[in-house]
């Protein structure tokens, strides 16, 4: 029998596999209209063995946005693996999110249901912050990645920068949700004020901008956008 290749983030054996019907069933149906019934018969086990590894359907939903996370990170990760160049490589993580964000919003959507859950649950409220400090983590990494290869360093604390990065790109796939609209086009937007941190950098370096090459790497990016 062939071997199980797992997704960065999953886990393995029957809480894996229940975890992995979650995520289906929650992506196709959305949380509060699906039940542990339903993910049970997806996962081909009894209810019961569900809560077996689940104290509740919110403990599954963290479980289930954990690993989704996980995966979305590491294809981030990927996307921007082996790219040196600090315009080439903030263009590849936006480009590499919003084309993620517009195909499965799905994510997003249980990422927010979430979210709500917690803001009326202490304990799954500690979770997403978990979660989110994850994030931030992550994306505090790439940060500092690139202001290294700046020629001066930026003016915002490289953890600020992180969690305000975060907070956008949450809000512009929550936006996209909410007006029913791809988010590609705003999180271009986002990926021009990025881009904006490296004028700054060059500045006060007092060094000119390459003002035309990042116009060009915009111009590039946008067919992302135009092309929906």
């Amino acid at each position: 029998m062939a071997a199980v290749v797992l997704q960065p983030g999953e886990e393995p054996g029957r809480r894996g596999e229940i975890i992995r019907a979650a995520a289906r069933v929650l992506g196709r149906m959305g949380y509060s209209d699906s039940s542990i019934k339903q993910i049970a018969l997806e996962a081909g086990v009894a209810p019961g063995l569900v809560h077996y590894y689940f104290t509740s359907k919110e403990e599954l939903l963290v479980a289930v946005v954990h690993d989704l996370e996980r995966e979305m990170v590491s294809d981030w990760q990927s996307a921007v693996d082996g790219i040196d160049d600090p315009l080439e490589r903030i263009v590849a993580a936006l480009d590499h999110t919003a084309v993620r964000a517009s195909e499965h919003p799905e994510f997003f959507r249980l990422l927010f249901d979430l979210y709500v859950v917690g803001l009326n649950n202490p304990a799954i409220r500690e979770r997403c912050a978990e979660l989110w400090t994850r994030f931030v983590d992550d994306i505090e990494a790439e940060v500092r990645q690139v202001l290294a290869k700046l020629p001066a360093p930026g003016s915002v604390p490289p953890r600020d920068l992180a969690e305000a990065i975060g907070g956008a790109i949450d809000g512009i796939a929550l936006a996209g949700l909410v007006r029913d609209a791809s988010p590609l086009a705003v999180y271009g937007a986002l990926k021009a004020m990025l881009l904006s941190l490296v004028v700054t950098a060059y500045v006060n370096a007092g060094m000119d901008p390459p003002v035309a090459r990042m116009r060009a790497l915009l111009d590039r990016a946008g067919t992302l956008a135009a092309a929906e």
